[in-house]
């Protein structure tokens, strides 16, 4: 399995911490099954989702509402 780490900036609260976070952490994570990219909180290190989909900046707020 092949893992990238990339840092985004963006302006939402957590849902698992409920702090307001100015970036949030991606890994690209290549595997047998494929692509998939997990987004995890610069704060409280939690896992937000994991998914299919790269999601951009500007949509980066759909993540946030999936999960709540």
């Amino acid at each position: 399995m092949k893992k990238e780490i990339e840092q985004i900036s963006l302006k939402i609260v957590c849902p698992v911490c409920n702090k307001s976070i100015s970036e949030i952490w991606i890994a690209k994570m290549d595997s047998v099954i494929g692509i998939r990219y997990a987004y995890i909180c610069c704060k409280c290190d939690h896992l937000l989702k994991i998914s299919k989909e790269r999601f951009s900046d500007s949509s980066i707020n759909s993540l946030i509402t999936i999960q709540e």
